[in-house]
């Protein structure tokens, strides 16, 4: 499995990306910032630590503004083969799947497989309490997130979020700009109506029977390849479930294909692949950084190490290992001026993964997807809560009688990213226990509920037998959506300047606090590393 099974990149999403990314310069209704601010800034130099969805918009701005700047990234780029070759699925996962592991991190079924140890896109951290599992490779969290970007209502972002992320703002500006970059839109019903996507229909009918609401919301596709792998024209992946481990159509839209294209078109940007940050210090006198790196192969070893300069650093690492970084270096003194709030108010979103069997409706077995609507109930007795239900590939033994459902509260159970002197490095608490877990208990309740509830107009429950132990990694114990460590108000600023530092940023996952608000928080990601550099470059010119 070397670079070389994957050499064909998918032209037509790259010089889409292009396009979008070089088009953005001429938006100025949306405040993109443009050429205009290259003249202050070029001569200086920044270093972008991950690809992901904050890194990404990192490089583009940045590369826009004229910045000679760096993307680090530990993992490998992932080309699309016209083949369909690039990526393995998720009943028959190997080395490509998991971030140098012996066994997949995803899937309990396939849990026990031996696999070659690879630079695979899926990293499974496993904490004290609870693990988290990140992207990795040239895209980051992009490449194995679900697709599903929906923006969060109101309401919820507002009691999240300090009340200095002004909501009409990033609704007016942010958002928008975020869903043009990334391509997203919601299942078309063309695609709701085929055979393949039963499972989806299943879905709708199971809200309505319970007397919810559908809100049919966005998602990172484009469903044009999935039409193609319909008729044949593209290997099946998104119409058969397959999507976690990356898809081999082509179709998810993952910054690899838009945003960091584009920022490569600028001139500016080079993004390293294989390249793993080890360590990040203050030059004394200086307001400049020294970024130690580890070059690996695809066997983890290293090859070189380089130590990079530069003017300023966004970390874009994922939440877990931003603020593992930045937690190291606090203790071991590389970074001084970092405050007490660093590594702490992790939190996992509120996530609450669950199955649900022995299903009154059909769900087929390879479901179409990769989703389609969530359903908010604002009168659940513990509080406004959400669920989704996402396609899976399920073996053939469950039928039609199964779906994956991801249910998400709103909580203040937080964890925290600490540097263990005893091991060297940082480490990941979380101290609720599914016996003491708040979300897991207010979950299970609306598990329940959703379960037994009749709706009058109907005469009929919702039927089915949730599924949710954290032994079989479901429940709370195991998130795709874990936020916060570095968060905004407390070791960063609400524009990711991390406290402290004039020229240090944290434009991913880590600067939320702990909750997107009851939905996937990959758009609302995409939208605040936006705000925060259209605020970076306008305070530099």
């Amino acid at each position: 499995m070397s670079h070389q099974l994957n050499v064909h990149a998918n032209r037509r999403a790259v010089l889409r990306g292009v396009a979008l990314g070089l088009g953005a310069i001429g938006l100025g209704t949306l405040g993109v910032p443009g050429t205009a601010a290259a003249a202050p800034l070029r001569g200086k130099t920044a270093v972008v630590v991950g690809s992901g969805f904050g890194g990404a918009v990192a490089a583009l701005r940045l590369g826009q503004a004229g910045i000679s700047t760096t993307v680090l990234e530990r993992g490998r780029r992932w080309p699309i083969d016209p083949a369909g070759t690039t990526f393995s699925t998720i009943n028959q996962p190997d080395g490509r799947s998991a971030w140098f592991s012996d066994r997949p991190n995803i899937n309990q079924l396939t849990r026990m497989i031996p696999i070659q140890r690879y630079p695979g896109i899926v990293d499974r951290v496993h904490g004290n309490g609870i693990d988290a599992l990140y992207g990795a490779g040239v895209g980051g969290g992009s490449l194995a997130f679900g697709a599903f970007t929906p923006q969060p209502r109101r309401r919820d972002f507002e009691q999240v979020f300090p009340s200095a992320i002004d909501y009409s703002e990033l609704d007016r500006v942010y958002y928008p700009r975020a869903k043009s970059m990334l391509g997203t839109s919601p299942l078309p019903d063309d695609l709701l109506a085929h055979p393949f996507y039963k499972g989806a229909r299943a879905w709708l009918d199971d809200i309505r029977d319970f007397g919810g609401e559908a809100v049919r919301h966005d998602f990172c596709v484009d469903w044009d390849v999935v039409r193609d792998e319909l008729s044949g024209l593209k290997p099946a992946s998104y119409s058969i479930g397959e999507g976690p481990y990356g898809s081999n159509s082509g179709a998810k839209n993952s910054v690899d294909h838009n945003y960091l294209p584009a920022a490569e078109a600028t001139g500016n940007v080079t993004v390293s692949a294989m390249h793993e940050v080890t360590e990040i210090r203050e030059i004394p006198g200086q307001e400049k950084f020294e970024i130690a790196v580890k070059v690996i192969d695809e066997s983890g070893a290293a090859v070189s190490h380089k130590t990079l300069v530069a003017d300023y650093v966004f970390m874009a690492a994922g939440s877990f290992y931003t603020s593992a970084l930045l937690a190291t270096a606090k203790a071991k003194g590389t970074l001084t001026r970092l405050n007490e709030h660093v590594g702490k108010g992790f939190g996992n979103n509120g996530d609450f993964l669950m199955a649900r069997t022995a299903l009154r409706r059909d769900y087929g077995s390879a479901q179409g997807g990769p989703g389609v609507a969530v359903m908010y109930d604002d009168e659940n007795p513990d509080g406004p809560i959400s669920i989704s239900w996402e396609a899976s590939p399920f073996p053939a033994i469950a039928g039609g009688i199964t779906s994956a459902n991801l249910i998400q509260v709103m909580s203040d159970e937080r964890g925290s990213i600490d540097y263990n002197p005893a091991t060297g490095r940082a480490e990941l608490n979380y101290p609720h226990t599914e016996a003491s877990s708040d979300v897991d208990a207010r979950a299970k309740r609306f598990a329940g509920r959703f379960h037994e509830r009749a709706d009058v107009r109907h005469g009929s429950p919702v039927s089915g037998i949730p599924v949710h132990t954290r032994l079989a990694d479901f429940g709370s114990g195991c998130t795709w959506h874990g936020l916060g460590g570095m968060v905004m108000g407390r070791a960063c600023d609400h524009d990711g300047k991390v406290d402290g530092y004039s020229n240090l940023f944290v434009v991913d996952g880590a600067l939320l606090p702990g909750s997107s608000a009851l939905v996937n928080p990959a758009l609302t990601i995409t939208a605040i590393a936006e705000r925060c550099l259209d605020r970076f470059v306008a305070n530099q010119t």
